[in-house]
C-alpha cells in the first residue's frame, strides 16, 4: 500500500515478449509486468460483451470448460460457448490458459489443439514446433523450466472489437508460480477469435495493452480458476 508521501515508481513497461517464431509458428505476443495489488486500481469501465447474433450473451466466467489446463478444457469451452462476444472471450481465455504454462502441454494435447482449436486463417497450425523451441512464455519472470500457469481468479477482460464473426478481446491473468499465486505479477494479452465450424477458434494474439491499462479498464470475470 502506498502512502501519500511516496511517489510510486513507474512499473511499466517491464517485459514485452514476442512469441513470434520465424516460420510463423503462432503469432502471439504476451505482455507481463509487476502489479501493485491483486485488484484493479480503478473502477472497471471495460466494454460489456454485446451479442454478435440473436443468441443471449453470457458474462464471461474466465473458467468455461473447467479448471484443468489441457486440450479437453479448451475443446469443452469451444463446445459450450455460444456464438456471442462473451462466448468468444471464454474460448480465448481457455486458449490462453492452455498455452501459457510450464511444463508445456502434452504432445497429444498439442495435436488435438492443432486439429480443433485453430482457425483456418491462423498464421500457422504448427503448435508442436512452437513448443519444441522451448520458449519461456513468462518472458523470464519465471526462471526457465520452473512450474507456473495462469489464473483468471483475479482476471479481467476488455472487448476490443467485433466484426462479422470475428471478436478481439484483451485478457488479464495472474501468474501462479510453483503453486503460489504471485501478488505482483499479472499479464495482458489481446486475442482474436473467429467463428468457424459452429465454434470459436483461435486466430492470433498480440501485446496491445499494458497490464496497468487493462486492469484499469477491464471487467472482472464472474468466476475464474
Amino acid at each position: 500500500m502506498r502512502t501519500a508521501a511516496t511517489r510510486p515508481r513507474q512499473l511499466w513497461p517491464f517485459v514485452l515478449i514476442g512469441l513470434v517464431i520465424i516460420g510463423a509458428i503462432i503469432a502471439a505476443l504476451t505482455v507481463y509486468g509487476p502489479w501493485r495489488s491483486s485488484e484493479p486500481t480503478a473502477t472497471p469501465t471495460g466494454t460489456p460483451v454485446p451479442t454478435t447474433t440473436g443468441v443471449d450473451d453470457i458474462d464471461p466466467t474466465g473458467c468455461l470448460g473447467g479448471s484443468e489446463r489441457d486440450a479437453a478444457m479448451v475443446i469443452a469451452a469451444q463446445d459450450e460457448a455460444p456464438h456471442t462476444s462473451g462466448g468468444a472471450i471464454e474460448v480465448a481465455t481457455a486458449f490462453v490458459r492452455w498455452l501459457n504454462q510450464y511444463p508445456y502441454p502434452r504432445a497429444s494435447d498439442i495435436d488435438q489443439i492443432e486439429k480443433t482449436a485453430l482457425a483456418a486463417d491462423a498464421p500457422t497450425k504448427d503448435v508442436a514446433a512452437f513448443f519444441a523451441s522451448e520458449p519461456n512464455l513468462s518472458g523470464g519472470l519465471v526462471p526457465d523450466r520452473t512450474e507456473y500457469y495462469l489464473s483468471t481468479v483475479p482476471g479481467v477482460y476488455n472487448l476490443e472489437s467485433v466484426a462479422d464473426d470475428s471478436v478481439t478481446a484483451s485478457i488479464g491473468t495472474a501468474l501462479v508460480i510453483e503453486g503460489a499465486m504471485s501478488p505482483t505479477l499479472k499479464g495482458s494479452i489481446t486475442v482474436t477469435m473467429q467463428w468457424q465450424d459452429d465454434k470459436w477458434k483461435f486466430v492470433s494474439s498480440e501485446g496491445t495493452r499494458t497490464t496497468e491499462d487493462l486492469y484499469s479498464i477491464g471487467l472482472p470475470f464472474t468466476g475464474g480458476c
